[in-house]
């Protein structure tokens, strides 16, 4: 007669696995900086700091995707002020992938389900698919500007446009749904737009106090407020979007008074920062937010009503000035930038009819602005945007990835518009987190949709990725508190 022995399966314990993945983290971490420290001997002080200083990061990192995305967003907010050879891997690309491992882990640990973003999720993966099979395909011309000799690295410019933002927006959704995860999303926004609210106002009040020093000694646009990302277009998208996370925390009672106080100070300095910009589409950015805020904040529109008002007083009351051709005064009347984007448009619509389906490839567009420089009248100087890379998103993508790619990114973009209006529909109106949050996250694509038709903002990071991130954490709301989870 045989015996059979039944030995019970014990469940298994996340947190026991968690403290070996972790231990197993920070044991491949100090391997690393090992072997820098034998490859880079005179670093090696400079290593051992770094080694201490990234453990530490690591295990932070890895335990909460708040943390994670921290690190991320600051590595990328100060990205050109890291200077170049400092460490031997981009601090922002560490960041993304610890970012990503952690909301892994977060996901592994919880076991929550995944939200409902199949389609959006494939019309994603269809878009960076298409991306990857135009950088690996041949093509007649090299990714490069022609004027100037220099190459466009194709992966970094992918990884910039495209896959850190979509990636951004499901870490968005799959992790950043809970209460404290929004409210720490807010909290970032705020924190990122004072700065650059601060060094625009320095920039031109006290040159002297301003970091990174290339805002004061080397801006990229003489005369306005570029912030750190060394472009005025960017950096007015950023102080828009802090602008209205201010009014949104300044308008609700719920926080304490400071919190509101401060909220409000940062949206005031937006304002003021967005003006010194000198850049039309920053300030047709924030018009039209000013007035969508108008109708659709109910609860918290009175800030958006008040920056209406005071705008068209300040506006009559300098109506000549304003109409004038007088940048620096701020003045809207140059015709030399419209005159760059309609040179470009002509070349990007001749670009689409000779190669439609598949396009010119990624990375191209400067060098068919080059050699196929196109004149939109004979009223318009032919030299005007000649050899620049695309002032258009929708366009740059149609030249570079034909109609197919352009119908992926559209697609892409409108489901995920789509999906954003439906979970604002589906939140509490009361609580800030609520579709308070969701017409914050709502301005916020429409502020980036709108400066993408005067810049292709595949070439900046971050304002992509927080506009998405902030867009996914909605959809993941939706979904925690359609499964009754109210944290």
């Amino acid at each position: 007669m045989s015996v059979t022995t039944r030995v019970e399966e014990r469940p298994r314990d996340p947190a026991a696995g968690w403290s070996t993945l972790v231990a197993s983290a920070g044991a491949g971490l100090i391997l690393l900086f090992l072997g820098l420290a034998a490859i880079y001997p005179e670093r090696f002080g400079l290593l051992v700091l770094l080694g201490g200083l990234g453990l530490t990061a690591v295990v932070t990192g890895l335990s909460s995707p708040m943390v994670a995305a921290t690190y991320f967003l600051l590595t990328v907010f100060f990205r050109l002020a890291v200077p170049d050879g400092l460490v031997p891997v981009d601090p922002f690309l560490l960041a993304f992938a610890g970012l990503a491992a952690a909301v892994g882990i977060d996901r592994w640990r919880h076991r929550r389900p995944l939200p409902s973003i199949g389609l959006i999720l494939a019309a994603i993966g269809l878009y960076v698919a298409w991306n990857i099979g135009s950088m690996l395909a041949p093509h007649t011309y090299p990714a490069i500007f022609p004027e100037t000799g220099e190459s466009l690295a194709l992966p970094r410019f992918l990884l910039i446009g495209a896959v850190m933002p979509l990636s951004c927006f499901l870490f968005g959704a799959l992790a950043f749904g809970g209460r404290r995860s929004v409210r720490w999303l807010l909290l970032l926004v705020l924190a990122s737009s004072a700065y650059s609210a601060l060094v625009s106002v320095l920039q031109f009040y006290g040159p002297s106090l301003v970091w990174p020093r290339y805002i004061a000694d080397a801006p990229g646009w003489e005369g306005r407020a570029v912030g750190v990302f060394n472009q005025p277009v960017v950096n007015g998208l950023v102080l828009v979007l802090g602008y209205v996370a201010g009014l949104l925390v300044a308008s609700h009672a719920g926080q304490s008074r400071v919190a509101r106080i401060a909220a409000g100070t940062v949206a005031v300095a937006c304002c003021f920062g967005v003006y010194l910009t000198h850049t039309r589409s920053a300030w047709l950015s924030f018009a039209f937010v000013v007035l969508l805020g108008a109708v659709l904040a109910r609860g918290w529109r009175t800030g958006f009503v008040l920056t209406a008002g005071v705008t068209a007083l300040t506006v009559a009351a300098s109506w000549s000035t304003f109409t004038s051709d007088d940048r620096d005064a701020g003045g809207v009347g140059s015709t030399n930038e419209v005159f760059d984007r309609l040179n470009m448009i002509a070349t990007a619509l001749w670009a689409v009819g000779e190669k439609p389906l598949l396009g010119w490839g990624i990375g191209r567009f400067p060098v068919v602005n080059t050699y196929f420089h196109q004149q939109w009248s004979p009223s318009i100087p032919w030299n005007r945007g000649y050899g620049y890379a695309s002032h258009f998103d929708v366009l740059g993508v149609a030249v570079e990835l034909g109609l197919v790619g352009l119908a992926l990114w559209m697609l892409m973009m409108g489901l995920v518009a789509a999906r954003l209006i439906s979970s604002l529909q589906q939140l509490p109106a009361q609580e800030m987190d609520g579709q308070p949050f969701a017409v914050f996250a709502l301005l916020a694509l429409v502020t980036l949709l709108i400066t993408g038709l005067t810049v292709d903002l595949r070439f900046f990071d971050f304002p992509n990725i927080v506009v998405l991130l902030l867009v996914g954490a909605v959809i993941g709301r939706v979904d925690r508190l359609r499964r009754g989870d109210s944290s």
